[in-house]
């Protein structure tokens, strides 16, 4: 058993098929995914790992946004 995350909702999946199909620019490997929550995709590998990398990308802290009833500071 391969498992991922949902490329929609982030939840634990599992990779049930893979397959290669034939194209103008060379043959692309094919993967069917089913998540937890009953998603399920058909899509190339390569875009997969890209869902999977935008996923667990790390999260930049923002900063805090001014109060509204703050006056800005003069530039």
């Amino acid at each position: 058993m391969e498992t991922t995350t949902c490329p929609e909702c982030g939840a634990p999946a599992e990779i049930r098929a893979r397959s290669v199909w034939e194209s103008t620019s060379g043959p692309v490997e094919h993967v069917r995914v089913e998540c937890v929550a009953r998603h399920w995709f058909l899509m190339s590998a390569a875009s997969l790992a890209t869902a999977h990398a935008d996923a667990v990308a790390p999260v930049r802290p923002r900063r805090p946004a001014a109060h509204p009833l703050q006056p800005r500071p003069a530039r």
